[in-house]
């Protein structure tokens, strides 16, 4: 039975078609093993091939872009957006009804861990740690920059992800205004406040999944993950604070630790599921200056990349989902509780 579902906060609709198996095997892969790739930037000893840190958790005494470190932040050489754009906001005008303008920003790279591998759902804890601190604290430096609208921080992994390189790495990225994305989910909370009177909408509906339990895979103390009604594809899923907070900027150090030892997992009960699955995570963080700070309430997706969208995802703008998230959310649910 085919279902059309409805995002409650953004109502971008969905197809749910249990009936047309995903093929997750298509596009897997394996992972690398080595510890060092000679080849690799990111690998420890190749610091002279990256742009000099712009941040560092290393122990004391380390002289700044030399081997010995954790964790590390660079300028992407190849970024989406340039910090200083020539002429930028000169750009000539173009009639009607087309627009452009010329935007800059800021594009950052965090190298998760020295090594070549492994990826992060296998990396230790107190790895894990300083990886998501680092993702936090730039997010809230790059925040506090003049001209910064909104921090996407995210992560490729795997071919069918967009990502170039296998070694563990995040990236962030800035624009002077809301992404589309954030400017969607900011539209459907206010239309949800509307019809519901509540002062959030994403603890609403975290609240309202807690209450269903379906699709709930973890609830810990500070968070909740689940796979949204409305998932767009296989296995996706939503990770929640339960503490308001606009911004991964906000998050604390108990939940940075919290959520260092919960994503893992996730990601770990994703790849027993579906071996080899490619994935992309995404934590989007509005400037306390463009939202209502105590209306919108950050959140980290997982999107895996087990399907392409085929001619008819294109012409309909509809997602077509191939695992209920009610089936996904069991499926990670029993492979989570078969590792403790």
């Amino acid at each position: 039975m085919t279902e059309l579902r409805r995002d409650p906060i953004t109502g971008r609709a969905v197809l749910i078609v249990p009936g047309r198996n995903a093929r997750p095997s298509e596009h897997s892969t394996v992972a690398p093993s080595a510890s060092r790739e000679p080849d690799c930037p990111f690998c420890e000893g190749c610091e002279s091939k990256t742009p000099a840190e712009l941040a560092v958790i290393a122990p004391p005494g380390r002289e700044p872009n030399s081997p010995g470190w954790q964790v590390r932040t660079i300028p992407n050489r190849f970024p989406t957006v340039e910090t200083e754009v020539v002429g930028s906001g000169k750009l000539s005008p173009v009639p009607f009804p087309f627009d452009a303008e010329v935007v800059s920003g800021h594009h950052e790279v965090v190298i998760e861990t020295p090594r070549h591998s492994p990826q992060l759902p296998y990396l230790p804890l107190e790895q894990a740690v300083r990886v998501l601190r680092m993702c936090r604290d730039r997010t809230r430096h790059l925040l506090g920059l003049e001209g910064v609208g909104s921090v996407t921080l995210f992560e490729n992994s795997g071919p069918e992800s967009g990502g170039s390189l296998w070694h563990p790495h995040a990236q962030l990225v800035t624009l002077p205004s809301l992404t589309p994305a954030i400017e969607e989910e900011v539209r459907g909370a206010a239309r949800f406040r509307e019809q519901s009177s509540v002062s959030c909408a994403f603890e609403e509906v975290s609240r309202a999944e807690a209450s269903d339990g379906r699709r709930v895979v973890v609830t810990t103390r500070r968070f909740l993950a689940f796979a949204p009604f409305a998932s767009a594809v296989p296995y996706e899923l939503r990770v929640v604070p339960m503490a308001h907070a606009p911004s991964f900027a906000n998050a604390t150090d108990p939940e940075v630790e919290e959520l260092a030892a919960l994503l893992p997992s996730l990601l770990r009960a994703l790849l027993a599921v579906v071996p080899g699955a490619s994935y992309n995570l995404v934590v989007r963080s509005p400037a306390a200056k463009q939202v209502d700070p105590d209306r919108y309430h950050w959140h980290l997706d997982l999107y895996p990349r087990l399907v392409r969208p085929d001619g008819f995802d294109l012409g309909s703008g509809l997602n077509v989902n191939t695992v209920p998230p009610e089936v996904a959310a069991e499926l990670l649910r029993a492979e989570r509780g078969a590792k403790r």
